[in-house]
């Protein structure tokens, strides 16, 4: 891709992203899309959920443009996917900021999108897991069972995004993270989508984390959405110096601390007689908000989150 319509493509992204956000309260209030403080909401004033929002106006289009006019025919019909997904989940939790979705719902629309995205392309099925350290492979047999566990991966990386998504500037934290990260291993129309995915997030964090606007759960799906379908690509397309360009014991690591947390919060609920979805302020966020303060907790979360990943992609190149 010539770097000048890159360049402009990003711009395009980033200045949308920015009026979008300048703008957060008018289009937020015109869309019933206000975070009206209430119960367990401890924050000040209603507040935007803008997330979903600004990634479906400024991202998606942006990313479309450069899928259509720079993708090879290798990626096109992938990546088109891969966007499809992200729109559809950013609508799905949309649906769910302004009318409350049930979990039910939530939960079968996330399943039947990423079982659809896994069925009809390959890139996005985990058919075999290939660990570094120690080094060996573990088939998954059928292609049923490939998309039970590509579908199982995805949709409990989505609700762990979800349930991290409780604390300014953590979860965009995490996601330019993971995306740096996976930048480190992506090539070709990966490592420009990453890029100006990367750009957009980077504006919602300025307002997120000044309290300005919240992800909400449009934000949240889509930014999960995105995130785990480029692992899974990423992790499917082949190394420098391995068979994967990433392997699985380092995509473990990556996501490990908010999945970990969201298998512990489910179980405790569940041992109480809860619905694993349910509210409650029990959230690793809120242990290191009680323990160090804030930022305090959200910069602990972080490194907690980061070290071990960066560590093993560090050994592993």
């Amino acid at each position: 891709m010539n770097s000048t319509y890159y360049i402009a493509l990003l711009c395009a992204g980033v200045l949308m992203a920015t009026a979008l956000c300048f703008n957060a309260v008018r289009i937020a209030s015109s869309l019933n899309l206000m975070d009206i403080p209430a119960g367990r909401k401890q924050h000040v004033a209603p507040t935007p959920l803008m997330g979903g929002v600004v990634l479906l106006v400024a991202f998606v289009p942006v990313a479309l443009i450069c899928i259509v006019a720079f993708a090879s025919e290798r990626w096109y019909g992938s990546l088109l996917i891969w966007l499809g997904c992200v729109s559809v989940m950013a609508l799905v939790g949309l649906g769910d900021d302004r009318h409350s979705l049930s979990p039910r719902v939530r939960l079968l629309i996330s399943f039947a999108v990423f079982a659809a995205a896994a069925a009809v392309d390959p890139t996005f099925n985990v058919r075999v897991l290939d660990f570094n350290i120690p080094p060996f492979s573990l088939g998954l047999g059928t292609w049923w069972v490939a998309i039970v566990f590509t579908v199982v991966c995805c949709v409990g990386l989505l609700n762990a995004v979800n349930m991290a998504d409780g604390k300014n500037g953590l979860v965009l934290g995490l996601s330019l993270g993971w995306l740096a990260i996976l930048a480190t291993r992506a090539t070709g129309p990966l490592l420009t989508l990453i890029g100006l995915f990367a750009g957009v997030l980077t504006v919602l964090l300025v307002f997120n984390i000044r309290g300005r606007l919240f992800l909400g759960d449009g934000g949240a799906y889509a930014i999960a959405a995105a995130i785990g379908l480029l692992a899974i690509m990423v992790y499917n397309t082949p190394g420098t110096h391995s068979i994967r360009a990433i392997s699985a014991d380092e995509l473990v690591i990556l996501f490990i601390v908010p999945v970990a947390d969201s298998f512990r919060l489910a179980y405790k609920r569940l041992r109480a007689g809860r619905s694993p979805m349910s509210a409650d302020r029990d959230h690793l966020h809120h242990h290191l908000q009680d323990r160090y303060g804030w930022p305090g907790g959200l910069l602990v979360y972080w490194v907690a989150a980061f070290m071990p990943a960066f560590i093993l992609v560090a050994i592993s190149i």
